[in-house]
């Protein structure tokens, strides 16, 4: 049966208030990264994640869960149960199966792209536990008051760690900084960038060629609002990298269909299945930039493409 969106969104939402996220990370899954790496606490530049890549095994783990719901008979009684019961239902306690394999993975993205902009010699930062999530969601189902007030919160932490430049490393982050951000909070005063756009800036030279051949998915704001289609493409093609495009390409993107993933786990998979078929007609190894297609390609996909984010392709040729 179909899962009731209001009751949906009534979680997303609470945890997103309540604890930071619309999916709650431990500790050292959402910035252990950066331990491992010595990255300081704070400063003027930090990189900013957003817990989007964190997120990613927990994310994959509790769309499997509501995907069950959406196929049974109970689906939208447990849901209903879970609004009531709120101070109880937490999504990131379905998700207690996720193997440290899985975290590792999205660490190990975390770190090729700090060492990527560390390449371009820039100097930065990480929140560690004060990093919370950009609130994406909460703008995209039109909930602006909670969208505003999560917005607030998520700047004032930024100011009081000093922070002037922020560098943003997927397009849903990106895109809500950079042009929505200055529309809900009073003086927002933060540089945004993206690390792609740095990397291309500083004119990042590759240590090898990889000589293999791609087909690109572009993320939908990454193409169509945020103009980074060339960025990417560049960096791919200095290494090496044969680009082969698909139908749909650069600013005709297709939706990978993560955006709705919560509410309709179904859905979503038919739509990613229709992208997985245009990439595969060109190339069977696709490079994805955002952690919502990576989860969405990668699950329609399975034994038919290889999903890559674009950081581990140039991790081996620059780094």
């Amino acid at each position: 049966m179909p899962l009731p969106t209001k009751d949906v969104l009534s979680m997303i939402v609470r945890n997103t208030l309540r604890k930071g996220s619309p999916i709650s990370i431990p500790s050292d899954a959402a910035s252990g990264w950066a331990r491992d790496i010595n990255l300081p606490k704070g400063g003027e530049t930090v990189l900013y994640t957003s817990l989007l890549y964190q997120m990613v095994p927990y994310t994959i783990a509790s769309t499997k869960y509501l995907e069950k719901l959406e196929r049974g008979s109970v689906g939208g009684a447990l849901l209903k149960l879970g609004k009531m019961v709120s101070s109880v239902f937490d999504v990131s306690k379905l998700a207690s199966g996720v193997s440290q394999q899985e975290i590792s993975s999205q660490h190990e993205i975390l770190k090729r792209i700090a060492a990527l902009i560390k390449k371009a010699d820039i100097k930065f930062g990480y929140l560690y536990d004060d990093e919370l999530y950009a609130g994406t969601l909460l703008y995209d189902f039109g909930r602006d008051k909670d969208f505003a007030k999560h917005a607030k919160g998520v700047y004032d932490i930024f100011k009081r760690n000093g922070v002037g430049k922020v560098i943003t490393i997927d397009p849903h982050t990106t895109h809500v900084l950079r042009e929505v951000y200055p529309k809900f909070v009073d003086g927002f005063d933060l540089e945004v960038e993206n690390y792609l756009e740095i990397l291309v800036e500083k004119e990042i030279s590759p240590k090898r060629k990889l000589e293999i051949s791609v087909t690109v998915h572009d993320p939908c704001y990454y193409a169509r609002y945020l103009e980074i289609i060339d960025q990417p493409r560049e960096l791919l093609s200095r290494a090496g990298v044969e680009i082969r495009e698909p139908f749909r390409t650069k600013r005709l993107t297709f939706c990978c269909g993560g955006p709705i993933e919560s509410l309709s786990p179904r859905l979503s998979e038919e739509v990613a299945s229709l992208r997985v078929s245009e990439l595969k007609e060109v190339c069977e190894n696709v490079v994805t930039m955002c952690p919502f297609c990576y989860v969405s390609l990668s699950r329609a996909g399975q034994g038919r493409v290889q999903v890559k984010d674009i950081s581990l392709h140039l991790g081996e040729a620059y780094l």
